[in-house]
């Protein structure tokens, strides 16, 4: 009897360390659990902070580029391109909200952007004052010019009979001459790109030159566009397609017809893409010319 409640005690004896060692380890396991759920809770409320935090810088940076603007048109068309920049880290940023390492390398970029403003501003301030100027120095120059005009009236005469025989299309220039891709949005928005696959046209902006010996008569403006690996952009290949230019005749991107009344003209020339067709990446070089003569070149590049 004594035998039997000795093994009895035994038996509890080792249910109770079994009970016991099982005990310890469904502890350990549900301090484990708690302990990597309150990880992850934390790690996930500081992704969401950040994002947050730099989802309300970026409508603050988008806001502040909104507000810039500017009449001149090279200027315009950084902003343009910065801003096109800006949107697409916007739908980053939404796509990657969950991903720390993601916002934190968008966070970076968008204080590159914001730093980007101050630059811009200095700069629109710097044209607006150099206008300024400009405007002052043009006034002087014009009221110069007709106390001059009146001391020699008749020598002008002379000369401007003189020029007349010259070519005067080797008179005329194009200042300030810009070109870039434009992105097309609805009917009538266009915005700058330097994207070959959102580019659907090609514009150059210039000044044609003021000129008061030359005579007012019509005119047309030939723009020629040569794309990477020597091809002229065209509308068609055939001869209504051309134009003499340097002396040989060459195949044209656009043309406009003005009425030169020799005074300083602002234009813009533009060629759109077919809709089949994209522009490749590379370096693009617009050439301008009236007659017969150029006038300007520029380039720039698409990615």
């Amino acid at each position: 009897m004594e035998n039997q409640n000795n093994q009895k005690n035994k038996v509890l004896v080792l249910i109770s360390v079994v009970l016991f060692i099982v005990s310890v380890i469904l502890g350990w396991k549900l301090y484990n659990t708690t302990s990597e759920k309150e990880t992850i809770y934390v790690e996930k409320v500081k992704v969401e902070t950040d994002f947050a935090s730099v989802k309300s810088d970026f409508e603050e940076v988008k806001k502040a580029y909104d507000e810039l603007n500017t009449d001149n048109k090279q200027l315009q068309s950084e902003l343009d391109a910065r801003k096109e920049e800006l949107e697409d880290l916007g739908i980053q940023l939404e796509k990657y909200k969950n991903d720390a390492a993601m916002v934190k390398k968008l966070k970076k970029e968008l204080d590159t952007i914001r730093a980007l403003i101050k630059s811009y501003l200095h700069d629109i301030d710097s044209l607006q004052q150099a206008n300024i100027g400009l405007q002052k120095e043009n006034m002087q120059v014009k009221s110069d010019l007709k106390e001059e005009k009146g001391k020699t009236e008749q020598l002008t005469i002379e000369k401007s009979n003189l020029s007349q025989k010259i070519d005067l299309g080797s008179k005329l220039k194009a200042y300030q001459l810009f070109a870039d891709a434009l992105r097309v949005k609805g009917s009538d928005k266009e915005s700058s790109t330097t994207k070959a696959r959102r580019a659907d046209r090609i514009r150059a902006c210039f000044t044609l030159s003021e000129n008061k010996i030359a005579k007012k008569e019509n005119k047309t403006v030939y723009m020629k566009i040569t794309a990477p690996r020597d091809e002229v952009l065209v509308t068609s290949t055939d001869d209504s397609n051309t134009f003499t230019g340097e002396g040989e005749k060459q195949f044209y991107s656009a043309k406009k017809d003005i009425y030169y009344e020799q005074e300083a003209k602002e234009m813009c020339l533009a060629f759109t893409k077919k809709s089949t067709a994209d522009f490749k990446q590379g370096k693009y070089k617009v050439e301008i010319f009236i007659d017969g003569v150029n006038i300007g070149t520029t380039s720039f590049e698409l990615k």
